[in-house]
């Protein structure tokens, strides 16, 4: 039945959440760094570690290391870093992916604990063929957001897969800085960039890349997240949660929860072959890229 300025669609079933509650603004944020990877990324993965060292340009910190810093750490900006293996313990990826073999040049120092974890996938698993197929990253991704143990440890994943590259100098003071505000959000990432010079533009262009920060211990979040991944099992999950909210079967649920999901400069997701400069031209406050064809770093 047409409206005239749309199409009439029923509503499917809310998200069964909890009352709504303040949400504080938090003094001591624990984030959860997840790094993803495959095996066929090791040297990427290695690549973008050696950026991290404390004698370059892309350090996470300042600190040196040292007892007193790591309490202040601890207490006040405890970031745990972890390297997500899609395989099961004892396979190659053990060799290499482990903290002792990370070439991070001292930015070891800037976490609380860095850690290789293992998604215990199987090939099948693992299957990622591209496009509107992300079966592999999909259930890389679950593996961490249904951890129920990390729901009680950390406010906020921080999904940083290894083609996110920082661009900036102590970027863990930023990342803290986003998580802190504004309170009560749920996601924060990028939209697409360079700015597209064609007419081909569709729904999923607007969606907010897989990359940022999302809020864990929230029940209607989680609610939600499931109810994309049932409706939307082998799509990548990122795109899936836009044509979620922007279903008009799900009208409803964007209207209670659209305040909750901010676009960001604190990453850019770009897919063109970019430099600094084309970054800085977008946000000089940008500390992360997401994007494989870079030059000039």
């Amino acid at each position: 039945k047409s409206l005239g300025f749309g199409h009439a669609k029923p509503s499917a079933l809310p998200l069964v959440c909890p009352p709504a509650v303040s949400q504080p603004l938090l003094e001591h944020v624990r984030i959860l760094i997840v790094m993803p990877f495959v095996r066929s990324e090791r040297e990427r993965l290695h690549a973008n570690l050696r950026r991290w060292s404390l004698n370059g340009g892309f350090a996470p910190c300042s600190v040196g290391g040292g007892a007193s810093a790591r309490v202040e750490r601890e207490s006040e900006r405890q970031v745990d870093l972890m390297l997500l293996s899609a395989d099961r313990a004892g396979g190659p990826a053990d060799a290499w992916a482990a903290k002792e073999v990370l070439p991070l040049g001292g930015a070891d120092a800037c976490f609380g604990r860095v850690v290789l974890r293992h998604a215990n996938l199987s090939e099948a698993e693992q299957y990622y063929l591209g496009g509107w197929d992300n079966t592999g990253p999909n259930n890389l991704f679950y593996s961490v957001m249904e951890d129920d143990a990390l729901h009680e440890q950390y406010n906020f994943v921080f999904w940083m897969e290894t083609d996110v590259f920082p661009v900036a100098n102590h970027w863990l003071d930023r990342l803290m800085e986003e998580a802190r505000y504004p309170r009560g959000f749920w996601r924060k990432g990028a939209v697409q960039q360079p700015t597209l010079t064609h007419s081909m533009i569709s729904t999923h262009h607007y969606h907010m890349n897989s990359v940022g920060l999302y809020r864990l211990a929230q029940p209607c979040y989680r609610q939600l997240m499931r109810r994309v991944a049932l409706e939307y099992p082998r799509q990548p999950h990122d795109v899936s949660t836009h044509l979620f909210l922007y279903d008009p079967a799900h009208f409803h649920i964007f209207q209670r929860h659209a305040h909750r999901f901010l676009y960001t400069d604190l990453v850019q997701n770009r897919l063109d072959e970019w430099n600094l400069q084309d970054v800085r031209d977008i946000s000089p406050d940008t500390v992360f890229v997401h994007g494989k064809s870079y030059t000039g770093l």
